[in-house]
């Protein structure tokens, strides 16, 4: 695990980043926005995963189409035209920031874009080198990937459930006359990969040169149309057509009666473990050569899962299935020689979700908001949170904290004032609880970017499936007092950064 030194991280989607086009980048301004972190005392900026997104699942990281490839939407239109791929004309075509995220205006301007800058990629044997490299070090996931989109794309039909069953079972002839009749399109769908991976490597590079450790977001599940379930369909839950025969979610609570019904497909752990876990040591062994430190979205996964019958009306006739939880954070441990990660233990956790994590020294997560209206007793409020914990403001599946005060009832409301020792209003209720977490015990503090700034917009409502993900943080926001004033509480409470990107260390 990393060091315990305290610290504070800053949660912001790539895709939320106030880029000059219409989504946000790993391009300038994601190198503005480290720079101001650094330069304000911040030692971690947290992501969303990375995966490409699709548009049919409301364009989810959460829903991924791939467990390695990048999302090709977060390709830099500016550094494409720093190494000659773009011209300066091209740039004044794309889509400029808007407030929200337009994705089929984006999807299709992108799309577009990168077509062009392939076919001078091409042109270019001074760059033909790095691309065949990365191509032989990544071939494990990259051909599959490659081979699924371009399918895809052929067949017109991003759900391989829906191909002809020599594809969608993976015949090897098969596979082998779709990759030599559309060699171009393989190759197209490789680069782009490649042009991502060449700028988040750029991106971290530059993170680190400024003190700043990145932690990504490995989310539990996959989609059902995505890559893997398509190309390792062993290791999930289909029956002979490729359809899931249970499909994951949550029990029935006071905030769904009827449960949560998520889609996702669930895993086939016998294959895991007779596979040694392969599948999962590559997949967190990828992710961790991109980030400092995981967060390990949904933990309590890792004991067991609620398991609904695909034919259900609801999620509220499931049952638990037991994840091999403990073979597996060993062979993760065994084969990275770390892991370094936090786990995402929200919700109902019962006794086994927290002897894994404490026998895997993983520090849980804490939601400030979460403490209210009963902070005394609550172990998500400052004075209650424990060192080994790293404690959120709020997070992207909660409105933000100035948001979720003013909608609040008057109750919760006299709750957080009685807390904080004095009436508030909405426009300062942000610094007066960031107050509180900086001064908590937590290893770690991660203020999402809207807690700086007071805003209001929100990321993801649970439950719904349209508008998520779609909102940018305006460019003049943080302003500089806002940054001033985050750099003196971290001060005050011992959490300015010092010293270069803390490094993993052994878990065991």
């Amino acid at each position: 695990m990393l060091g315990r030194l305290r610290a504070a991280g800053v949660l912001l989607p790539v895709f939320s980043l106030p880029s000059r086009f219409g989504i946000g980048d790993l391009g300038p301004a994601a190198r503005r926005f480290v720079r101001l972190c650094a330069q304000s005392g911040f030692r971690y900026w947290q992501l969303l995963p990375w995966g490409p997104t699709s548009l049919q699942l409301d364009n989810s990281p959460y829903a991924a189409l791939s467990a390695f490839a990048g999302n090709p939407l977060w390709i830099s239109p500016e550094e494409l035209y720093a190494i000659g791929l773009l011209r300066r004309h091209e740039l004044l075509w794309l889509q400029p920031a808007e407030p929200s995220i337009d994705y089929p205006r984006v999807v299709a301007e992108r799309s577009q874009l990168l077509e062009r800058c392939y076919e001078r990629f091409r042109t270019r044997h001074e760059l033909q080198a790095a691309f065949e490299q990365f191509a032989l070090q990544q071939q494990w996931w990259l051909e599959p990937w490659a081979l699924f989109a371009t399918i895809a794309e052929q067949v017109g039909s991003a759900h391989w459930s829906s191909w002809d069953p020599e594809l969608r079972q993976r015949h090897p002839e098969a596979l082998r006359r779709i990759a030599h009749r559309w060699r171009h399109r393989v190759e197209f769908h490789q680069w782009v990969q490649f042009e991502f991976f060449r700028q988040w490597e750029q991106l971290h590079q530059y993170c680190r040169a400024h003190g700043i450790a990145l932690i990504g977001d490995l989310a539990l599940f996959l989609a059902h149309s995505s890559a893997d379930v398509w190309y390792w369909s062993e290791g999930f839950l289909l029956d002979a057509a490729g359809n899931p025969t249970l499909v994951a979610g949550a029990p029935p609570d006071a905030f769904a009666p009827r449960g949560q019904r998520w889609g996702h497909p669930l895993y086939n752990w016998e294959w895991h473990l007779a596979t040694r876990f392969q599948w999962w040591c590559r997949r967190v062994a990828h992710a961790l050569a991109m980030v400092e430190l995981l967060r390990l979205d949904h933990f309590r996964g890792y004991a067991a899962c609620w398991a609904v019958p695909v034919h259900a009306p609801d999620a509220s006739v499931g049952s638990w299935l037991a994840t091999p939880g403990d073979a597996l954070l060993s062979a993760l441990v065994h084969y990275c020689g770390c892991l370094p990660a936090i786990a995402e233990d929200l919700g109902t956790i019962t006794p086994d979700v927290e002897l894994l994590r404490i026998r895997w020294r993983l520090p849980g997560s804490r939601v400030l908001l979460f403490a209210f209206p009963a902070p005394q007793s609550s172990p998500h409020a400052p004075h209650n949170v424990e060192p080994e914990s790293v404690l959120y403001t709020s997070v992207h599946d909660t409105a933000p904290l100035r948001a979720w005060f003013e909608s609040a009832e008057p109750e919760l409301r006299a709750s957080v004032a009685r807390y904080v020792g004095k009436p508030l209003r909405g426009s300062t209720v942000h610094w007066e609880l960031l107050r509180f977490a900086c001064a908590s015990a937590a290893w770690l503090l991660i203020v999402p970017v809207q807690d700086l700034c007071g805003c209001t917009g929100r990321i993801n409502v649970p439950g719904t499936l349209h508008m998520n993900w779609r909102w940018r943080l305006p460019p003049n926001l943080p302003t500089r007092r806002q940054w001033e004033r985050a750099a003196e509480l971290f001060a005050l409470y011992g959490r300015a950064a010092s010293g270069p990107v803390p490094q993993p260390r052994h878990a065991r």
